[in-house]
């Protein structure tokens, strides 16, 4: 990278040294708004970020200065640069260079299953030699003196994803559409089940004619994310499309109007940005679900590692627990084939968990000692893995160490603040821990965003209006989850029956309980306390559910 090719002006490249020479220093947990305003910005120890907004400005400004440099100059370098949004600390990635177009040549006829993505994802098997090079990057921003280890973290898996210029229609205004178009990437990159190619390396396909058949042949992407902005006069009217490039028809289309004022589009443009990414990324989003399929329809023992999270994420739907003890099996066997994939050590954490959660078996301790071990091999291996904070944050809720699991969660909620399944789990415990209205906010925030959730999602609210004696309520939310498998369905359902009196519903409710939770009276107290439940609300409960017939078992 040459320094006049990054055009920040002087105050943000200090800015930006300063972030890069606290990360390198081991104080990536220390970058915060106050001490930038003071070592950048002259402010002094009466900085009020509510009152003087220059570092969250400037931020802004730097992400796009960032994101102007990668999508010209620095389209070829190896090593990404990004400040990830809801925190100053930057983050490091290995990306793929821009491929040069080649002529078609037909292929040998001997050679077969070596297509273009492999030839694309192979080069990227060479990176671990130029962490120099991220290195040398680094010490252009950061002091001389200062050295630091940088990881390369492993390659990401999943759809190929090309993010298209969006086009400014009429006179404008041509930022929204820069600026959603550099947003969406960023924040798309933040999925580590989605390979998002670089802006540079698509930029120069056309919106009007984009020539979707070019875009697969030369990087074997799947989807294309396009869009325009029309100025109307009194709005602005932006258009969403993605296309599957398989099949060459759209499969998402959604449109947006905002005001046209400067300040209505700044204000707008973090919402547009929410709902696009909460819509089409996650493990639940548009661009998962196909690949979710496959991994679904693929052998047990013919998946791969990323099917095997796959098969996981799809078990999570509907938390059958017959099928608990074959998707661990399928995460252990990815893990002794791939024992750097950060994202199965974090879903293998839960797994561990839900043993002692809904009474699978084994021993209470050590279950709990696996689960830890493998949240912190999950952070170890890669650091900006929200899944692997979350299950740092899940581990802290169920030890009772409520403060230590805000920290956490709140980590991963600022890597991937648009990830539902972050949003869900997070939001469900802090609920659970007291917290209802700022819980039910986030849970609430991710049946919204992607409106193809688990229905498990909407378990707090229907807790939480039994809480309030809004029974009714209550129950109405809970035919709405669609878990017949799953013992809380049940449970709920026999007690939310009980206390409106409808005795054979609650009967029915407790007969299918007790087929799924044969000794559910006995274990009832282990299994509630998990959840942070206070004695008083236990109480509650188990009341209602004798009002349903469970005291003939206690």
């Amino acid at each position: 990278m040459k320094h006049q090719d990054f055009t920040a002006t002087p105050q943000r490249r200090a800015f930006l040294s300063y972030i890069v020479d606290e990360y390198l220093a081991g104080r990536a947990d220390q970058i915060k708004g106050v001490s930038i305003a003071m070592s950048v910005f002259g402010r002094d120890e009466t900085f009020d970020q509510q009152i003087d907004p220059i570092v969250r400005l400037e931020a802004r400004r730097l992400r796009q200065d960032i994101d102007g440099y990668y999508a010209g100059p620095g389209r070829s370098d190896p090593i990404r640069l990004t400040i990830p949004k809801g925190g100053y600390a930057p983050r490091f990635e290995s990306v793929a260079p821009p491929a040069e177009p080649v002529p078609a040549q037909p292929a040998p006829p001997h050679v077969s299953g070596f297509g273009p993505r492999r030839f694309f994802r192979a080069g990227l098997a060479v990176f671990g030699a130029l962490v120099l090079c991220a290195l040398i990057w680094v010490s252009f921003f950061a002091s001389p003196t200062k050295t630091a280890q940088l990881s390369v973290q492993p390659l990401p898996q999943g759809p190929v994803v090309a993010v298209l210029p969006f086009d400014t229609l009429g006179e404008g205004p041509s930022y929204f559409a820069d600026g959603i178009t550099q947003q969406l990437t960023s924040e798309l990159v933040r999925f580590r089940d989605i390979w998002v190619l670089p802006l540079g390396s698509v930029r120069r396909f056309s919106q009007g004619g984009t020539d979707s058949q070019a875009l697969r042949a030369e990087f074997d992407a799947d989807f294309a994310l396009e869009g325009s902005v029309m100025d109307m006069g009194d709005t602005v009217e932006l258009s969403a499309r993605l296309i599957d490039l398989k099949s060459q028809r759209y499969i998402w289309v959604h449109e947006y109007k905002v005001g046209s004022s400067p300040s209505d589009i700044y204000a707008a443009q973090d919402m547009v940005i929410q709902d696009v990414i909460g819509k089409l990324a996650g493990k639940y989003g548009v661009l998962t679900q196909d690949a979710m399929k496959k991994a679904a329809r693929t052998p047990p023992g013919n998946r791969d590692a990323l099917d095997c999270v796959l098969s996981y994420y799809s078990y999570q739907v509907t938390i059958d627990l017959d099928r608990h003890h074959a998707i661990k099996a399928c995460i252990l066997r990815a893990l002794e084939q791939n024992p750097d994939f950060a994202e199965a050590w974090a879903v293998l954490s839960n797994l561990y968990l839900q043993q002692v959660r809904f009474s699978l078996g084994g021993d209470r301790q050590d279950l709990f000692a696996a689960a830890d071990a493998a949240a912190r091999r999950a952070v170890e291996i890669d650091p900006n893995l929200a899944a692997g904070h979350l299950m740092l944050a899940n581990m802290r809720f169920v030890l009772g160490d409520i403060q230590g699991f805000r920290q956490a969660g709140q980590v991963a909620i600022d890597l991937s603040p648009n990830d539902t399944a972050v949003l869900a789990h997070y939001g469900m415990r802090l609920a659970f821990s007291g917290e209802w209205d700022e819980g039910l906010t986030f849970v609430e925030r991710a049946i919204a965003l992607n409106p193809v959730h688990p229905h498990w999602y909407r378990f707090p609210r229907v807790i939480y209006e039994f809480d309030q004696g809004n029974h009714q309520q209550a129950l109405t939310i809970l035919d709405q989850i669609d878990m017949p498998n799953f013992f809380w369905t049940h449970l709920w359902g026999a007690a939310l029956n009980g206390e409106l009196g409808n005795q054979e519903a609650a009967q029915a409710s407790l007969n299918e309980l007790r087929a799924l939770q044969p000794n559910f009276a006995s274990k009832a107290r282990d299994i509630f306390s998990i959840w942070q439940f206070d004695d008083s609300f236990q109480r509650k409960l188990m009341n209602s559910l004798r009002k349903a017939g469970l005291q003939a078992e206690a």
